[in-house]
Formats: structure tokens, C-alpha cells, sequence
């Protein structure tokens, strides 16, 4: 029998095919630390090379596919739309059981284009619902004593917006992983490199850009439900302790709000400052 333990806490006792599965499908992981009876001290699964093997060929084969989470990841064909809406309703459905599952390495590439597919189709759809309420009201998008914008210019207006959302989203994912990362490496949160939180944030966000279809409030919800997917998805990505995550998210989402009312502050300022050296 091997016991194992993590973050200071045993996980218990198991045998060897019971720990070569559980390196397999994600339950254990390879830094973990490990004894058996005739050992003189604890160490990483890494250096279990009779286990590592064997889970080598259970990663192998069809079985183990199967079990790859979320579905978008598993490199067999499958159609796009069946793929996606699998995905989403895995990780919002069990996100830790999803991204204890996820691959942590294997590049940017699949992750980026259910990011970028899911996240703007429902951008899209926000900004149309916007629009159709634009057309309806103009001035709900116009501040009282502001300039109004013509009825027939707020369709290009959204239309460019549509358009340029994929430069937008992929902007936006690359910064708030870099900021995020860097706050996890502050709490000592990040046990995985850089394209761990990459790809976790970019299925995370993704599946919670579904929720901002909602109407009148989903804007807000999305953005509680990103940060507590993105928490959770993290703390398993990473196999961290879950406060680390959520300070981390915490942090950042501080950071923004703070650019957001600094850049607000500033534009009133900068507008204060106009109006008081305007000739009269």
C-alpha cells in the first residue's frame, strides 16, 4: 500500500493501480508526496517510476481519453456545437470536478478558440439585445445635457463593436492571465507555469460569458460567476488551497475596478479643469 500525502494532509493509503489511475485521471499529481514500506523517507510520485509508467499506458488508451474534462479538450472528432455545449455544462455544472480533469499543459490553442468562439457569440448576442433597446430608446445610451447620437448610426456603432470583440477578447484573456498569474505567484498559489492559468481562465471565462445573455442583469451575474469559477478553476488547475486563488482573483478584480474609477476620476477632472479656463 502507498500513503499519500498533499499540501501537509494525508489523502490516505492506496495501491500501486489505485495511485497509476489516479495520476492518470488527475487525482493524484505528480508532485504529491509518497511512501511505502520500505522507504526511508517521503517522496514526490515523480520518482515512483513503476507507477508513472503504468499510468503512461493507461493515458494512452481510449479509456483514458474518455475521462479528459472538459469534452472540448478530447482530441477525437466531435461536432463543434455538441462539443461546446458539453463543455459549458461540465464546467458550470461540476467545475472542479472539470478542471481536475483538464490537462494542464498542451498549448494555447484549443483553449483560445472555445474561449474566443463561446465568448463572442454571446457578446454578439448582448450587443444586439443592446442594440434592439437602443432603437427602441436612444436616449437610454445618452447622458442628460451629452450630445445625442443619430438613430441611424447606433447600428454601425454596434456592428463595429461585434466586430472588433475577437481583438477585444484576446487582448483581454492574455492581460487578466498575466495579471492573474502574477497574483498567484504573490500568494504562492502558482504550482503550474504560466499556461496552466491561461488555459483554465480561458474555458472558466468562456463558459461564464454564457450567462451575460441573461436579460437586464446578466452582465452582473456573469461577472459574480467569473469570479468564483475562475477561483475554483484555478485552485484545481494549480492544486492549490483555495484561499490563494480567491485572493488572487480578488486582487485583480480590485486592480480593475480601481483603473476603472482612477480613469473615470481623471476624465471628470481633466473636464473640471476644461470648464474652469473656458472663455466665457
Amino acid at each position: 500500500m502507498i500513503h499519500i500525502n498533499r499540501n501537509r494532509q494525508s489523502l490516505g493509503q492506496f495501491t500501486e493501480q489505485e495511485v497509476a489511475d489516479g495520476l492518470q485521471s488527475g487525482r493524484f499529481f505528480a508532485d504529491d508526496l509518497a511512501w511505502r514500506q520500505g522507504m526511508d523517507s517521503w517522496q514526490p510520485l515523480s520518482n515512483f517510476a513503476d507507477l508513472v509508467s503504468v499510468a503512461v499506458v493507461v493515458e494512452e488508451s481510449p479509456e483514458a481519453v474518455s475521462e479528459i474534462l472538459p469534452t472540448w479538450e478530447r482530441p477525437e472528432p466531435r461536432g463543434v456545437f455538441s462539443s461546446v455545449l458539453e463543455s459549458v455544462k461540465e464546467i458550470l455544472g461540476a467545475p472542479g470536478e472539470t478542471f481536475r480533469a483538464m490537462p494542464a499543459t498542451g498549448g494555447f490553442g484549443r483553449p483560445l478558440k472555445f474561449y474566443l468562439l463561446v465568448s463572442w457569440l454571446t457578446s454578439a448576442v448582448a450587443i444586439l439585445v443592446q442594440l434592439a433597446a437602443a432603437l427602441v430608446n436612444p436616449a437610454m445610451f445618452v447622458q442628460e445635457g451629452g450630445p445625442a447620437i443619430p438613430r441611424e448610426m447606433l447600428p454601425w456603432i454596434f456592428v463595429a463593436a461585434i466586430v472588433l470583440m475577437p481583438l477585444i477578447l484576446l487582448v483581454g484573456i492574455f492581460v487578466s492571465s498575466a495579471l492573474l498569474h502574477g497574483a498567484l505567484l504573490l500568494v504562492g498559489g502558482a504550482k503550474k507555469p504560466f499556461e496552466t492559468t491561461l488555459r483554465t481562465l480561458c474555458y472558466a471565462v468562456g463558459a461564464t460569458s454564457v450567462i451575460q445573455m441573461i436579460p437586464l442583469c446578466g452582465g452582473w451575474i456573469s461577472m459574480i460567476a467569473w469570479i468564483f469559477y475562475s477561483a475554483v478553476a484555478l485552485k484545481e488547475a494549480h492544486r492549490t488551497d483555495l484561499w490563494r486563488p480567491v485572493v488572487a482573483v480578488g486582487l485583480v478584480f480590485l486592480l480593475f475596478c480601481g483603473a476603472i474609477f482612477g480613469t473615470a476620476f481623471l476624465f471628470v477632472a481633466l473636464a473640471g479643469a476644461a470648464a474652469g479656463i473656458a472663455p466665457k
